[in-house]
Parts: C-alpha cells; structure tokens; sequence
C-alpha cells in the first residue's frame, strides 16, 4: 500500500504593527500604558477578525506587549464582552489573549544600535534614545519574553544577520518547533494568535 504525503495549504495571518500607529506618542515618553493600547489593539483586532473578506485564520501582533503592565492587561482583556477571546466555532480566527506562539527575534545591543541609528526614521533618532529604549527592553520586556518561555511558547529566533540570513534563521526555528508545526502547519487549535 502506497501512502502519499500532503503538503499543507500555507495559512495567512492578518498582521497588526501595533507600534507604527502610534510611534509619535511612544518616541515622547517611553513605554505606553495599557490605557493607550487598549483602545487601539481593540480596534485593530476587530478590524483583523470581522474584515468584509476573510482570508486570515489567525492574527500576529507586531510589538506587544512589552511591558509586564501591557502583559496583564492583555490577560484580563477589558473588552470582554465585545470581543470575546474564544476560538470561533467556524475556524476563522478570533482574539484569544493567550497566545499560541510568541516570535523573540534576540539581536545584541551593537546590531540594535546601528540599526537604530541608521534607519533614523525621524530627527528625533539618537544615540541617547536608542539608549533610553535599550534600557527600558532590558528592564520591562525581557520579564515578559520570560513569561512565555516559562508558558512553553516562546520561539528564540537569531537576527543578528543579514535579512535574507535573518529570514533563513526564522524559518529553521519554526520548521524545527514542534509547537509551530502543532499548531500552525497541522491546525490543531483552529484560530491563531501570536505575538
């Protein structure tokens, strides 16, 4: 008896750069509170689930959280009777708080610091910011990536390379994780929320 492999169909994600949206208010003053976000993830998340036509059975969160305040808002999510956070019944993605993968791209402060200071996306780039916002990672955003590696879901990825190396090293890490293949090649938990 002749058994044929199946290659899985590739899944699509709607992907919300939480950041981006409200880079003014975050190069003035730092980490942004779950008062800020919350209305706007909120938003985004909706927008990502209920789209006029919907492609993507899960959703990535570019950005967030990165502070333990953010990390327990997100928990308790605020809007719970809007939005609920439950698998849909349907397959397509809902909001679920908790994660089912988190990506950690590890970049030494040496590459985060040239990279910084050469995109200089605005005057407002410097050296003294980069080292503000290096300081405040160090201090608030690895307790959260220490959360969800203690959770069991937290993928380590090297991006210290170049872009093509960096995406060659993405994709190794999620070929190899049998979590990434569970979940998201096989769909055993049907929607998908990753940070």
């Amino acid at each position: 008896m002749e058994t044929t492999s199946t290659i899985p169909t590739p899944r699509s994600f709607a992907v919300i750069f939480v950041l981006v949206r409200i880079q003014d208010k975050l190069d003035n003053q730092g980490f942004l509170t779950s008062d800020d976000l919350n209305p706007f993830i909120h938003q985004a998340i909706k927008d990502a689930i209920y789209q006029d036509e919907p492609k993507s059975q899960g959703i990535l969160i570019d950005g967030f959280p990165r502070c333990t305040e953010q990390l327990e808002s997100f928990n308790t999510w605020p809007f719970q009777d809007e939005l609920p956070l439950a698998p849909s019944s349907d397959g397509r993605a809902r909001a679920n708080a908790k994660p089912d993968i988190v990506l950690c791209f590890q970049v030494t402060k040496q590459n985060a610091k040239a990279r910084y200071l050469a995109r200089a996306r605005d005057s407002n780039d410097s050296k003294e910011k980069f080292e503000r916002r290096f300081a405040e990672y160090e201090a608030e955003t690895m307790a959260v990536e220490e959360v969800y590696r203690h959770r069991g879901i937290l993928i380590d990825v090297d991006a210290n390379g170049t872009k093509e190396e960096n995406v060659n090293n993405v994709t190794k890490k999620l070929e190899e994780s049998g979590l990434w293949q569970k979940i998201i090649v096989e769909g055993s938990t049907g929607a998908h929320f990753l940070v």
